[in-house]
């Protein structure tokens, strides 16, 4: 009987585990200032890519903070196009969002 209770509950953590949403933050210096990129993942899958860079110039690097997160979100890496015209914002991003990666244990940090 104790043998199964305690596969019961050990069944039981598993599961609350599976399926929890989780989100990881990680921040780079962009162009005008702090980029923050927040992950959140669900069984291993990224699900919601937030992005924000309140400094980064308007209509250049904002365009960055704009338009990857549906890129990284689509292709499930960092490892997107960097959006013309917004080299360092676009790098900054990615950055961020590799750390955050590595943080989610989705990519290992390379030596």
């Amino acid at each position: 009987m104790k043998r199964l209770l305690i596969g019961v509950c050990f069944a039981g953590l598993l599961l609350t585990g599976c399926g929890s949403k989780q989100t990881f933050t990680a921040k780079s210096k962009g162009y005008g200032g702090e980029i923050t990129v927040d992950l959140t993942l669900s069984n291993k899958k990224i699900t919601a890519v937030k992005i924000t860079g309140d400094k980064e110039t308007n209509g250049v690097g904002s365009r960055a903070v704009e338009q990857l997160p549906a890129a990284i979100l689509k292709a499930q890496t960092y490892d997107v196009d960097t959006v013309s015209g917004a080299t360092i914002s676009s790098t900054s991003i990615k950055k961020a969002a590799k750390a955050a990666m590595i943080q989610a244990g989705l990519i290992e940090q390379a030596n």
